[in-house]
């Protein structure tokens, strides 16, 4: 894979923000009184709790820094960021009375549990919107308007009350905006592909200068670069996945965005860097101005796992939001790889002859990887009804493994190709998990030969899965051809593990299918107790 690749973007708005890593920003109560203090019996005061630390100026600001935390200045002497040890973020910010409404707004709009909050400190009414773990508010201090956000924080906690009951501002003291731009310390949001998708980065993250060939989001103390683009070809998605799973030693975890599956590889490249590849094909093509996408790509490489797949680049998959306007009805697009549209009514010929192959366990999670290379023997149906087809699958033992339906999609072949859409593999939901099987990738092995690659999980227990391979040739088919082809470009069957030409053949081969083989497809069935 290539180490750096290049893509079309336009310029990017930034949120300034520390609450973009868990949501979109959101909305504001009624606007503060102009006085700066207020009476002492007011019932909305917070006791100031004692907390160890010391004052420090920053910019214009002058505050407790809480033992075991820091504060940096961000773009400008007008907005800071304090961080403790955990992570948890504190911004501040010179504003206008406008602009810090707007971002309260922005806070609640985003926050769906968002509560609004008005409450006094030291004499100084602050006011916004607050959630379990988050808050945004702000008040008149020194005739400033100054806008406080935090992450890991409630706004009641007894540092974010410490420091605000500190915090003092310069008369001289500048706004900053808030609204279309600012601190790249205090994170933001990054627009990809003129509004296909968004993701949010923290503040320990920072936008690239869209001229630049670095990447597109840096980490502030530069030792990342992620690069967020997207994939708009169906067998460079795919190649992609295969090619890691063929070539290195990887880890593999699938991670849920909506209704999208994604999956997250780390492993050491050729150059011996640790890569973390965040690949997530798309149920359907998103398409705007800007083109087509078919899959969101997120990728990046460090020296040691823990910072390649950080707790940021983590964060940044886990925010990414799609932009459903974009969503058209296309699973795949023809003309993306110069086919010419044909007939589904010719695609019967080819799919209902009956299928004989195998099928085998490729790769498990631990509880279930004592079933890794476990395989069965199979016979395979497919029923074309228009653009829909009924795929059954029954093992040597009588259990039938497959039953789904699949979109018949036109691209221009003999065969087309299929798409799963409903029903269950060994069990599993295929809406939660879908695959495909395409005949022209794999004619490049063999022709009337296919294979899947299905990756099945719990949707409740996201840490239980099984991935199965499975290789079938038409009913009467001579397994010998594979003698002709070279055996490096057999198939990896597990892991790293590429097939050799006894793999390909079914155990029940020479006993069973070979005496019958050129007789009538026996039905489904007909395979129980071959192996016997």
């Amino acid at each position: 894979m290539s180490k750096k690749m290049t893509f079309r973007k336009k310029s990017l708005a930034v949120i300034l923000c520390l609450m973009m890593a868990v949501s979109a920003l959101s909305g504001c109560g009624k606007e503060p009184a102009e006085q700066e203090t207020e009476s002492e019996e007011d019932d909305d005061s917070l006791e100031v709790p004692e907390v160890k630390g010391k004052e420090e100026t920053v910019g214009v600001f002058t505050l407790l820094v809480p033992k075991g935390a820091e504060c940096a200045e961000g773009d400008s002497e007008s907005d800071i960021v304090l961080e403790d040890e955990d992570g948890n973020h504190i911004y501040f910010a010179v504003v206008e009375k406008d602009d810090a409404k707007q971002f309260i707004t922005d806070f609640k709009d985003g926050n769906e549990k968002a509560k609004d909050v008005e409450y006094t400190i030291e004499g100084i009414k602050w006011t916004g919107a607050y959630t379990k773990d988050s808050f945004a508010v702000y008040a008149k201090v020194n005739k400033k308007i100054v806008l406080v956000s935090a992450e890991g924080f409630k706004y009641d906690d007894d540092i974010p009350v410490a420091v605000l009951a500190s915090l003092s501002v310069d008369a001289d003291a500048e706004p900053v905006s808030v609204s279309g731009g600012g601190s790249s310390s205090a994170g933001g949001t990054f627009t990809y592909g003129d509004g296909l998708y968004t993701v949010d980065y923290s503040s320990n993250l920072r936008e690239a200068d869209p001229s630049s060939e670095f990447g597109d989001i840096v980490s502030t103390d530069g030792k990342q670069i992620i690069y967020v683009t997207s994939l708009s070809d169906w067998d460079d998605i795919y190649s992609r996945m295969d090619s890691i799973e063929a070539n290195y030693d990887y880890e593999k975890e699938t991670i849920y965005i909506g209704n999208e599956i994604g999956f997250l590889y780390t492993y050491e490249d050729f150059w011996g860097d640790v890569t973390a590849d965040f690949i997530m094909p798309l149920s359907f093509t998103f398409r705007n101005n800007w083109g087509d996408m078919d899959a969101v790509y997120i990728y990046t490489s460090a020296s040691t796992k823990e910072e390649a797949a950080s707790e940021d680049f983590r964060n940044l998959i886990n925010s990414i939001q799609l932009d459903y306007a974009y969503q058209t009805d296309e699973f795949y697009n023809p003309s993306s790889t110069g086919g010419t549209v044909g007939s589904f009514g010719s695609y019967e010929e080819y799919w209902e002859r009956g299928w004989f192959g195998w099928w085998i366990v490729a790769d498990a999670c631990d509880d279930f990887s004592d079933a890794i290379s476990y395989s069965y023997d199979s016979l395979l149906t497919f029923d074309v009804d228009g653009d829909e087809v009924h795929m059954v699958l029954v093992d040597d033992e009588g259990d039938e493994d497959i039953n789904c339906y699949m979109q018949l999609l036109d691209d221009g072949t003999d065969s087309g190709w299929l798409i799963s859409s409903t029903g269950n593999v060994l069990g599993y939901d295929v809406e939660d998990t879908y695959f495909y099987i395409d005949p022209e990738a794999d004619a490049n092995i063999l022709p009337d030969y296919i294979s899947f690659d299905i990756f099945l999980y719990d949707d409740e227990d996201t840490s239980t899965w099984v991935e199965i391979k499975g290789f079938f040739r038409p009913w009467g088919a001579d397994f010998e051809d594979f003698y002709d082809v070279s055996e490096s470009d057999l198939p990896y069957i597990y892991g790293t593990v590429q097939a050799n030409y006894a793999d390909m053949f079914p155990f029940c081969y020479d006993d069973w299918y070979v005496p019958q083989m050129n007789d009538e497809f026996p039905g489904l069935y007909a395979i129980e107790g071959a192996n016997d």
